[in-house]
């Protein structure tokens, strides 16, 4: 796949279980392997105003994203992966 790596930044907020946020971390890093997308990106998690959701925002040189959901914060990790997957990976495999 060569090419050099997609730049993601990632900012997480409002989860305090330090092995959450390091799994969600090792997600985000296994996608960007995978992205064949061209510029920075900017990812953010945080809780929602809406009691018991999450927004995931996703900020690229194509626009932004915001994907709002309900996940209990332990399954944050399978959620990210599955979300960043379907808006970057998909898309970017379709492009191609």
């Amino acid at each position: 796949m060569g090419g050099a790596l997609t730049d993601i930044a990632l900012e997480i907020e409002g989860v305090f279980d330090r092995a959450i946020v390091n799994a969600i971390r090792k997600r985000v890093r296994g996608l960007r392997r995978r992205m064949s997308r061209p510029g920075e990106w900017r990812v953010t998690i945080a809780p929602s105003e809406t009691r018991g959701e999450w927004d995931l925002g996703i900020h690229g040189p194509s626009g932004c994203h915001l994907a709002s959901f309900m996940e209990p914060v332990d399954r944050l990790p399978d959620a990210v992966e599955r979300i960043l997957r379907e808006r970057l990976v998909s898309h970017a495999t379709e492009a191609a």
